[in-house]
């Protein structure tokens, strides 16, 4: 990743533009529940397969006006930028392994609106994806969907998108969405529930 993009140059831009990013997330944890439901209710609802090998998943809690929280799966592999997943799952027996379904089921306490986009690479453009998430897991708070778009930026399907110092997740939702949506499509974009997010726009 660019040195652009390390703490010392994402502290001075930050400043002026606090007022805004204090509305995006990034949380270190879902909050008390817009849905009034319980973690492992909802997890019953998601119907979503879990990565295959090469496959890129970009799940982003949209819950908010400028979205709750942005992380990215490498097939297995599980970036959770500023996030708590790994540390509140961790300490239950059965999550010691991040899976989509839980990590989407998770995010859904804050509400339904959570868009999953997936996307299968080549293996050398999968490759160049995983290389980038060590930096990616290190982001700082509110900076989560700069580190999920820096992590795919350039790549593949996502050649078209930029690096940047700081997005919302509700920003990077509609670039991906710019890659989903029809038969030509590069990836498909689903509701936890496993239906497309433009058939199933209504009520979400």
């Amino acid at each position: 990743m660019n040195n652009a993009f390390r703490l010392s140059s994402l502290v001075r831009p930050a400043l002026p533009a606090l007022p805004v990013l204090l509305l995006a997330a990034c949380a270190t944890a879902p909050g008390s529940g817009e849905s009034g439901r319980s973690w492992d209710s909802l997890s019953t609802e998601v119907q979503l397969a879990e990565p295959g090998e090469h496959e890129v998943v970009v799940v982003i809690n949209n819950n908010a006006v400028l979205g709750n929280h942005a992380g990215i799966f490498a097939g297995a592999r599980l970036s959770d930028p500023a996030g708590s997943y790994r540390n509140v799952g961790s300490q239950l027996p059965d999550r010691q392994h991040a899976r989509l379904a839980d990590y989407v089921a998770y995010q859904m306490v804050d509400g339904l609106r959570i868009r999953v986009y997936r996307f299968t690479l080549p293996e050398p453009q999968f490759a160049a994806v995983v290389s980038r998430l060590p930096e990616a897991d290190h982001a700082l708070p509110l900076f989560c969907g700069a580190a999920v778009q820096n992590a795919i930026a350039g790549i593949g399907p996502f050649r078209g998108i930029e690096a940047t110092w700081w997005t919302s997740p509700a920003d990077l939702a509609r670039l991906l969405d710019s890659l989903t949506g029809t038969r030509q499509a590069a990836g498909v974009c689903l509701w936890a529930d496993g239906r497309p997010c433009r058939a199933a726009s209504e009520g979400r």
